[in-house]
């Protein structure tokens, strides 16, 4: 039996990637011989990764099992669908497509193909969302409550301890005085990036006109990037906040490193991993109550609802002065990381492999069992 993994790419920066990569990780080491394949396979990739293409002569492996990792359209959901053995999916969410209306018609298209496509994904033995929130989704289209589970995104704090500072990045953002404020993610309509930096506005001008706002995440939309320098530009904060683009792993460390506050504004999430990434930096969050956010934050962070410029601002100029309030805001956040601690998303996978049948109670334990030990030694969050 060779448990197999397919999406739409292994790329650099990706969360769903990061997550294939580690589940291939962990198979690998509790004895499994694996595969992945994607329709999209970076360079540096090439090496653990294959071209969709590749799959195919595996279509027939009536004792394979393949994992099916689904968050945009692809074509190679008909292989997916033409695969004999056992199919587990995992749904990450796909973008609402009318976020995406008057931006970019490719990608609301995709979106849009993308969620009429899920229902008929319901040919599973299992079908796994990396957060309730995506469960819930899955079962709205139709696949059986009883054949869902949860299987939230591994946190690679292992890849953040193994890279070093960029010093001097670090020397730029960490002036005497200055405030600096952090979103991370892609630049996307749905992230509501305009918001982020309307509410910076604001504390910029009137709160603390020491302080910078850094968006860190890849651009791809060029009308949306457009509308997003052009805001930038009309609130006169063309030296003050810095759109990246994508970033080094070194220096999205930095970045966090960095950071007085995180902010999200984000209306659509299915997991949203920087929320962790924030709490293992110690940095204080403020996110919209919107979609996977609650979930993902716990009792931790700042959430709100209502969205008032004023209000947020003056709650980030809270985080940054009230050292009681951040030192609470920070400790609720470790306490919430340990939900996510690598060993326990390990149990979860061991457990999704145990619902189908791929492993028995006492099959394969001692490699788990080993490999788990290690894994949480080397990785446990310092919380």
């Amino acid at each position: 039996m060779r448990i197999f993994q397919l999406g739409h790419g292994v790329i650099p920066a990706d969360a769903v990637a990061t997550q294939t990569m580690e589940i291939d990780r962990r198979l690998r080491g509790w004895g499994f011989e694996t595969g992945v394949f994607a329709e999209h396979v970076a360079p540096e990739f090439r090496k653990v990764a294959r071209p969709d293409v590749e799959f195919v002569p595996h279509l027939d492996g009536e004792s394979d099992v393949l994992i099916y990792h689904y968050s945009i359209y692809t074509p190679n959901v008909r292989y997916y669908r033409a695969f004999r053995g056992s199919k587990i999916l995992i749904y990450h969410n796909i973008t609402p497509a009318h976020f995406f209306q008057g931006w970019d018609e490719h990608q609301r298209q995709l979106c849009a193909v993308g969620h009429r496509a899920l229902s008929n994904l319901r040919r599973c033995a299992l079908a796994l969302g990396d957060s309730e929130y995506n469960r819930q989704e899955l079962v709205r289209a139709g696949f059986s409550p009883e054949r869902t589970g949860v299987l939230p995104n591994f946190l690679q704090i292992e890849n953040f301890r193994n890279v070093l500072t960029n010093e001097r990045l670090a020397a730029r953002l960490r002036q005497d005085g200055v405030v600096n404020l952090l979103t991370v993610g892609r630049v996307v309509p749905n992230k509501a990036i305009e918001d982020v930096i309307r509410i910076f506005h604001i504390y910029h001008r009137y709160v603390n006109p020491r302080s910078r706002l850094y968006v860190v995440g890849s651009r791809y939309l060029a009308a949306y990037d457009a509308a997003i320098d052009e805001l930038i530009a009309a609130l006169d904060l063309s030296d003050v906040v810095n759109v990246t683009g994508r970033v080094s792993l070194s220096d999205l460390k930095t970045y966090y490193e960095a950071a007085d506050v995180y902010l999200t504004a984000s209306h659509h999430e299915g997991f949203c991993v920087p929320l962790l990434e924030c709490m293992y930096f110690g940095v204080p969050i403020i996110a919209r109550k919107a979609a996977a956010i609650p979930e993902t934050l716990g009792d931790a962070g700042v959430l709100f609802t209502e969205l008032g410029y004023v209000e947020v601002a003056e709650m980030a100029h809270l985080l940054v002065t009230d050292a009681d309030l951040r030192r609470h805001i920070i400790g609720a956040q470790s306490e919430r990381l340990r939900a996510f601690a690598p060993e326990r998303i390990a149990e979860q996978l061991w457990a999704a492999l145990r619902r189908v049948g791929i492993v028995q109670e006492d099959s394969g334990s001692a490699a788990y069992r080993e490999e788990t030990s290690e894994t949480e030694r080397k990785q446990r969050p310092e919380v």
